[in-house]
């Protein structure tokens, strides 16, 4: 029993640090020149359903330049990106060590 209780606190730990990430472009918030950092690795959803997960090389006003994990450069035009995501690393950080701290200081 004890053993499976483990089990369950370290999947759903590494489920919450893979979860998080931050909406920085959607339909309610629009995109704008500086919206995106250079250099930086987002999730970029298209209008078709795609996602692609890029590190951003060069924005314009037509396109998103991009470099995937392959090493390909890969350009989509910014009327097609429906939403865009980063990953939130510290609040991942942050929230799995909130559980851990859950688990071991709270009794059951």
């Amino acid at each position: 029993m004890k053993f499976s209780k483990k089990i369950f606190w370290v999947l759903t730990i590494v489920m919450t640090m893979l979860s998080c990430h931050t909406r920085v472009v959607s339909p309610n918030k629009p995109m704008h020149d500086n919206t995106l950092d250079l250099y930086k690795k987002y999730t970029i959803q298209t209008k078709d359903a795609k996602s692609q997960k890029l590190e951003v090389i060069k924005v314009d006003a037509t396109k998103i330049y991009g470099k995937n994990k392959a090493g390909e450069m890969v350009e989509i035009e910014r009327s097609e990106v429906r939403d865009i995501k980063k990953p939130a690393v510290v609040l991942s950080i942050l929230i799995g060590l909130a559980a851990v701290a859950a688990v071991i200081f709270v009794p059951i």
